[in-house]
Parts: structure tokens; C-alpha cells; sequence
């Protein structure tokens, strides 16, 4: 169970990366995580779809994370929107609380701005 959640949490981990920085990479790179993490081959056949051995599949794909990683580690695009994510469902649950106290003109505004800044989020997470 433990090892199923430690694969789980690094294709999680590898697909919001490859989301946000996957373009960075070299285009053999791209294809590899895709399929690898993307489409859930395994390093077999991914090899034998490429023509290369398995220990090169490895190779290539153990570089695009590193890469990934390092990636992050300096511009930090993954771990902001995580946190941003965070503070909306935050707003969204206060002003859950506090809209029927608020007076309706008010709350439209507020409910079109909440929806604008989910809007942005979704959209910053998907083209990374």
C-alpha cells in the first residue's frame, strides 16, 4: 500500500512538473515522460516502441525528472499555484460563511471576482 501510494505520488508530482515546464524539455524528453507518465507504458515498451534499449529509456527518463526537478527548484511555478489553489479554496469556504450576511449588490461582485480568480487558476494549472 505505502509503495502504491509513493508511485502515485510521484506520477502526481511528475505530471503538474511536466505540466508547467514540460516544453523546457527536449522533444525526446517530452515523449518519454508522456508516455511513460502520460500514457502509463512501461520502460519496455516505450523501448521497443523507439527502437532503444530499456537502460536507455531509464537513462532518458531519470534526466527529464532531474531536469524537471531542477527546474522548480529555481522558478518555483508548481509549489505557487499549489498555494495559490490553497488560498481560493480558503476564500471560497469563508465566503461561503460570510455571503448571506453581505448585501446582494456586494455579494454579486464579490462572487464574480472569486469566479475570475478560479477562472485564471484553472487555467495557469492546465497551460503551466
Amino acid at each position: 500500500m505505502a509503495e502504491d501510494a509513493r508511485i502515485m505520488g510521484k506520477v502526481t508530482r511528475i505530471g503538474d512538473l511536466f505540466d508547467f515546464y514540460g516544453g523546457l524539455l527536449t522533444e525526446r524528453q517530452r515523449e518519454l515522460v508522456a508516455l511513460h507518465y502520460g500514457e502509463d507504458w512501461s520502460l519496455g515498451e516505450i523501448a521497443e516502441h523507439l527502437g532503444i534499449s530499456r537502460q536507455a529509456v531509464h537513462d532518458h527518463l531519470r534526466r527529464a525528472e532531474e531536469q524537471l526537478e531542477s527546474y522548480e527548484r529555481v522558478l518555483g511555478l508548481v509549489t505557487a499555484h499549489h498555494r495559490r489553489e490553497q488560498v481560493i479554496r480558503g476564500l471560497l469556504d469563508a465566503w461561503q460563511r460570510a455571503a448571506p450576511h453581505v448585501p446582494p449588490d456586494i455579494r454579486s461582485d464579490v462572487a464574480r471576482w472569486l469566479t475570475a480568480l478560479q477562472d485564471d487558476a484553472a487555467e495557469t494549472g492546465e497551460r503551466g
